[in-house]
């Protein structure tokens, strides 16, 4: 395997990512389903590839609408020969990711606790790992309520010790929504940020107090790190909130997001230089990346940040697809020294995670990363993290006003007389339609 331009044994890595499935494939410490703050989080380095989507449509996001019948389907791999036994449960959580007030009878039909059915080997695979699959609602469990919900993955009998934990959403409507992505106010912002303004409808009949029981959650790119809330409403009419601000609501434009294909291994393909083949280990040696900072904007399609597992030495996705090492080199001439470099995208969960950091080679002058990824077709962006301050796209790949962004609308009420948040609107806008 290659690391800081020299090979290491591949048993090295197969320790880190290959431990024995039983008891000991759960946290270190004990979980408390009451305070925890649930995020998209696995526990254990053999938990790979976790994904949550609208059933048949890997692209979309999980949300459903409430008694629409619609499904979500949730995938996850494990790197081990040995099947385990899985449990699943799920939680209403309010607008902050905590649990609800809401007792199981009150968001939930049918039974909690719920056993995973599905689980396969993988075949033709170099790295062999077992593939295993849920979809609800089904006919065990459904939903009441709307709002923010958390499926939970833990070991047969393990229910305070989960393996996984993944966010999705039940929306109820009655909201409507009017956005308005524009050049910020702010001159010296223009041609580097994008300003989201936006109104919202609702029945007056049915709110009380939107003024402060309605809360808008907004993101930049199914962000974690730089969602905009706690605005209050610039106007409050009779059936219209309107939020016309410069403040977090103005997002850096960023760039478009750089491509990756690694849907097989025996021909070179995009941003691939080499494959190598070391034991058991398929290692992808990628063409060095290029700083964008200073260049100028370039228009192309991309997947906003997503990824698509495929292969095209198979026929089942799930099950034949090749885990690749995959080695990420950005040249740069000095080492920054105020933060650190992170590989970014739905890739990390968008999330800041210490898997995706970029390490830096002083020999070669390049940050290089590591990190084992499923065969498939990737988007991905470089994110600088300073010691101090917000995270940017602007150290490594520039920002224009002209990037098309994906922004993600969440509206929730906190209705007075149940004591929940109902999620009232989920809504992705783009920033520019074509």
């Amino acid at each position: 395997m290659i690391i800081n331009n020299k090979k290491i044994s591949t048993s090295y890595v197969l320790l880190a990512l290959s431990m024995i499935l039983s008891h000991q494939l759960v946290i270190s410490q004990n979980f408390d389903y009451y305070t925890h703050t649930y995020e998209n989080a696995s526990f254990h380095k053999s938990i790979r590839t976790v994904r949550l989507y609208k059933l048949n449509w890997e692209q979309g996001d999980p949300v459903i609408a409430l008694g629409s019948g619609e499904q979500l389907e949730m995938h996850w791999d494990v790197l081990d020969q040995e099947i385990t036994n899985f449990q699943y449960k799920i939680v209403h959580c309010n607008r902050d990711w905590q649990m609800s007030d809401l007792n199981e009878m009150e968001y939930l039909e049918g039974f909690n606790d719920n056993y995973v059915e599905y689980f396969e080997n993988s075949y033709n695979t170099f790295q062999t790992y077992t593939h295993y699959a849920i979809a609800f609602p089904n006919d065990q469990i459904s939903f009441k309520k709307s709002g923010n919900y958390a499926v939970i993955i833990y070991p047969e009998g393990y229910e305070d010790e989960p393996i996984i934990t993944r966010r999705f959403y039940v929306t109820e409507g009655g909201f409507t929504l009017e956005p308005d992505i524009h050049y910020p106010s702010n001159v010296e912002e223009r041609y580097y940020s994008q300003e989201v303004d936006y109104n919202i409808y609702f029945n007056p009949q049915e709110v009380t107090n939107p003024y402060d029981n309605v809360h808008v959650y907004l993101s930049q790119n199914h962000r974690s790190d730089n969602i905009c809330t706690g605005i209050e409403p610039n106007f409050v009419k009779e059936n219209q909130l309107v939020y016309n601000y410069e403040k977090c609501n103005v997002f850096e434009g960023g760039n478009e997001f750089r491509h990756l294909d690694l849907t097989t291994h025996q021909s070179k393909t995009v941003h691939v230089r080499e494959y190598e083949l070391e034991g058991d280990t398929i290692h992808a040696i990628l063409l060095n990346d290029e700083r964008r900072q200073f260049k100028a904007y370039t228009q192309y399609q991309d997947i906003n940040g997503r990824y698509i597992i495929k292969t095209l030495n198979g026929s089942n996705y799930h099950l034949e697809s090749q885990y690749v090492m995959t080695h990420f080199y950005l040249p740069y001439s000095t080492p920054l020294t105020n933060g650190s470099i992170y590989v970014y995208g739905e890739l990390s969960d968008w999330q800041i995670k210490d898997e995706f950091r970029m390490h830096y080679n002083k020999a070669s002058k390049t940050y290089y990363a590591n990190i084992l990824l499923k065969q498939g077709y990737y988007n991905y962006n470089y994110l600088f993290v300073p010691e101090y301050g917000d995270p940017t796209l602007e150290t490594v790949e520039g920002t224009h006003f002209d990037t098309e962004n994906e922004y993600v609308f969440k509206v929730y009420y906190s209705d007075p007389q149940n004591f929940y948040d109902r999620l009232m609107l989920y809504e992705v806008v783009k920033s520019r339609n074509n």
